[in-house]
């Protein structure tokens, strides 16, 4: 929880959400600054990865979290 929210939560928070895989590969995926609980922001580093079958992959293993 140091530089962000453990996996086990980030699969908690989306839990059940039907958009939850579309939003987890677009945050993994474009750069998008991370927010933290004490309300700053922060940059962080993409999934250098263009193959999406590899994203995909590890979508679903945070999700199954």
């Amino acid at each position: 929880k140091k530089d962000g929210p453990a996996w086990r939560d980030v699969a908690a928070k989306y839990k059940g959400k039907s958009e939850a895989e579309a939003r987890l590969i677009t945050h993994i995926t474009s750069g998008e600054k991370a927010k933290f609980e004490d309300g700053h922001e922060e940059e962080h580093a993409i999934v250098k990865s263009k193959d999406k079958d590899q994203i995909k992959n590890l979508v679903d293993w945070i999700l199954s979290l």
